[in-house]
């Protein structure tokens, strides 16, 4: 690397090729490991696909949420307190239905734009939420204490932030292991306080010091990795962030007039409790980052997620009302208001087009619920679960919960307590990463160790 005097590159220009962190690390981080080295030499991805993720975190109870009353074993006997009895309203093939409080999902899914797909999960679960979230994660069952995550391997092999300002963004408490790596992603933990941490009149001087520094720094992506690791992309991932004006955006829904992200009691006409503000907060900024790119110039995120925590239901879960219920209704919500919003058929003064058809979103959770309701009206730890996968390019539909792929019996499958997987995860996630988002095939066993070796291709259901 040459002296930054010799520098021949604007700083905006250089800082939009970096990655950004917003902590910092030691000397030794700034030296080109064979991780860095790796990433000097990868080229730019092209394209113009978009992911979306929402972690379920704790355990989502996938019976109760597509439940199979066609499944003589779904029953008050098994689930006294907990059954819901079956409502043509909801039905989804005759064998499935959704719970009333997803009644929102019915949109998007008999327009076509959503897999719901059940039986998911991996084999030999533990039952464990370290365990089973951090392997969601990782992408590999066989390593459990492995903290670097398979949509990370993607993103980084795949080059997909090679020039990008902002090209992966994660709105939560925490970066989520999904996305953890040698090179840092921005991670937004308060959207409505993610700007700089001094008043005026330290403000400017950060604003307009800050980048002095590496003014006259020649070269651009070679360096992007490392520089990345020292966060000299601060400043600039603050004024791309500030510009979105994320606060002061309120798309409504067209039919209602709604708004589509309930952040406030202003905001809040669909009556949700306030503790749900944080989520529809953090659906709603990874919605913008996605609505903000720029397509053509690759400029702007492809990858955004957030989590919604809760699930963990082992007492008082609640059949129509309670604590699945609510989250249950909250994620409905927020599902189909992406789809408007993605859609560009909001009502939005700032009018921006459709990127539906780009666009998938995807949710996952790290283990169902026992079939067997407990003692204190909920469920424990399980095994198999169900997830929502919706886009303009998704093979909409019920998948693993008919009567060809739900034998009688399949509920108390594993273990003689839980419903046994009959999709890994792995391949769900594959096929997405492959067929939407246009991931090298030959890099499968890198982002999922073992994938081919175990015959997952096998089981990829064509989604998208």
């Amino acid at each position: 690397m040459q002296h930054p005097s010799t520098c021949s590159c604007s700083r905006r220009s250089f800082l939009k090729g970096c990655g950004v962190t917003l902590t910092g690390f030691g000397i030794a981080s700034l030296f080109p490991t064979p991780f860095l080295q790796h990433a000097l030499a990868a080229t730019t991805a092209t394209g113009d696909k978009r992911l979306l993720f929402i972690f379920l975190r704790g355990g989502n109870d996938g019976l109760n949420a597509v439940i199979p009353h066609g499944d003589s074993d779904y029953s008050a006997a098994n689930r006294p307190t907990l059954y819901v009895p079956y409502s043509a309203q909801y039905d989804l093939n005759g064998f499935a239905s959704l719970h009333p409080s997803l009644a929102n999902l019915l949109e998007p899914f008999q327009a076509g734009n959503m897999a719901i797909v059940h039986r998911v999960g991996y084999a030999n679960n533990s039952q464990s939420h370290f365990d089973g979230q951090r392997i969601w994660e990782n992408g590999d069952p066989t390593q459990t204490q492995l903290f670097e995550g398979w949509l990370y391997r993607y993103v980084h092999d795949s080059a997909l932030s090679a020039g990008v300002s902002l090209p992966v963004l994660s709105v939560q408490a925490t970066p989520p292991l999904l996305l953890r790596g040698n090179e840092r992603f921005v991670n937004v933990a308060n959207p409505d306080g993610f700007s700089y941490g001094v008043a005026e009149p330290k403000r400017t001087k950060f604003k307009t010091r800050w980048g002095g520094v590496f003014a006259n720094l020649q070269g651009l992506e070679a360096y992007r990795p490392v520089l990345s690791q020292t966060g000299v992309k601060l400043v600039d991932t603050l004024d791309e962030y500030a510009s979105w004006d994320q606060a002061n955006w309120n798309p409504l829904d067209p039919n209602t007039g709604w708004s589509l992200f309930p952040v406030s009691t202003a905001t809040n006409q669909a009556g949700f409790s306030a503790s749900s503000y944080d989520f529809f907060r953090s659906v709603k900024v990874c919605a913008l980052s996605l609505l903000e790119s720029t397509g053509s110039s690759l400029n702007g995120t492809r990858v955004a997620g957030t989590q919604l925590s809760g699930w963990d239901t082992h007492s008082g879960q609640g059949k129509l009302t309670g604590a699945q219920p609510d989250l249950l209704s909250w994620l409905s919500y927020a599902m189909r208001s992406l789809r408007i919003v993605l859609s560009g058929a909001a009502t939005d003064p700032r009018a921006y087009p459709s990127i539906w058809n780009n666009t998938l979103v995807v949710t996952l959770s790290e283990f169902g619920r026992t079939s067997l309701e407990n003692g204190s009206g909920g469920t424990d730890h399980a095994a198999a679960s169900c997830l929502f996968v919706q886009g303009g390019s998704v093979h909409g539909g019920v998948y693993n919960c008919d009567a060809s792929t739900w034998p009688h019996g399949i509920m108390f499958g594993a273990s003689g307590r839980y419903l046994l997987e009959r999709t890994d995860y792995r391949s769900i996630f594959w096929e997405i990463l492959r067929d939407h988002m246009g991931a090298n095939p030959a890099l499968v066993d890198t982002v999922f160790p073992g994938y081919t070796a175990g015959g997952l291709g096998s089981q990829e259901l064509n989604l998208v």
